[in-house]
């Protein structure tokens, strides 16, 4: 496995595979996974077997402060997410991208789409989760509001993981929010797949998402029993359709 050094100081681990170009390739794949997850899972494996089939480059990475980097995870903010996507973007990818993302991966890819509008030909949102951190702040108790004021961050004790939201996360949401806007400026094609069964991401923001880009060329699959995850058998399949349209 290797890593890199971003200029946000953050290291983490990434693959990229089939690097260099050939005539016949006309873009990239960059994936971006979701908040508390990692880019090894089975969506970015199914994204993975399909680049090599269709000999297709795919750069893969950990966002600051996730997976070999956990221990520097409420160091982190959305704001460094987005500065390592775009570098990602400028550094060390050439050519065209479609970019895939998950959850919060979603959220960076249009949030790429935004910023490097000549470079990023496609975007396929799996459960994006654009502006999530307004939905926390409306979801927390008071209680949970007074820790955050307090520690400056909020932890939910799990089975096996202990779940962390920073007040520098929430804040630097507010940095890159993209639903409050009228119009997103996005005019290459985007695909967005969601699950009705997400108990993380009201099925409806794909709706509201596609409402609001500015292309015409969307493409919405809403699929009734999945959940946010995407990870079963149908799920993967829908994926893959998805990355046939921009073959």
């Amino acid at each position: 496995m290797q890593s890199r050094t971003y200029d946000t100081r953050f290291t983490t681990n990434f693959e990229y595979i089939n690097a260099e170009l050939s005539g016949t390739q006309k873009f990239t794949i960059l994936y971006t996974h979701g908040f508390c997850s990692e880019p090894w899972g089975r969506k970015p494996e199914e994204v993975k077997k399909w680049c090599l089939q269709h000999n297709i480059p795919m750069y893969r990475y950990e966002l600051a402060g996730h997976g070999s980097d956990i221990a520097r995870f409420e160091e982190t903010d959305i704001n460094i997410y987005k500065a390592q996507i775009l570098e990602i973007i400028d550094k060390y990818i050439k050519g065209d991208i479609v970019v895939v993302g998950s959850s919060l991966g979603g959220w960076l890819s249009l949030l790429a789409a935004v910023n490097r509008p000549t470079r990023i030909k496609g975007v396929i949102g799996l459960a994006a989760a654009p502006d999530f951190t307004i939905d926390h702040v409306k979801d927390i108790t008071p209680a949970q509001r007074e820790e955050m004021e307090k520690f400056g961050k909020i932890t939910y004790p799990g089975q096996n993981i202990t779940f962390t939201v920073t007040k520098r996360l929430i804040d630097s949401g507010n940095d890159n929010l993209l639903l409050d806007k009228d119009i997103i400026p996005i005019e290459c094609p985007v695909v967005l797949i969601q699950g009705m069964k997400d108990s993380s991401v009201d099925w409806h923001k794909a709706l509201q998402i596609a409402s609001k880009v500015q292309t015409q060329n969307v493409i919405v699959k809403i699929l009734k029993n999945a959940n946010h995850r995407l990870n079963e058998d149908a799920d993967a399949k829908e994926i893959l359709s998805a990355l046939d349209t921009f073959l």
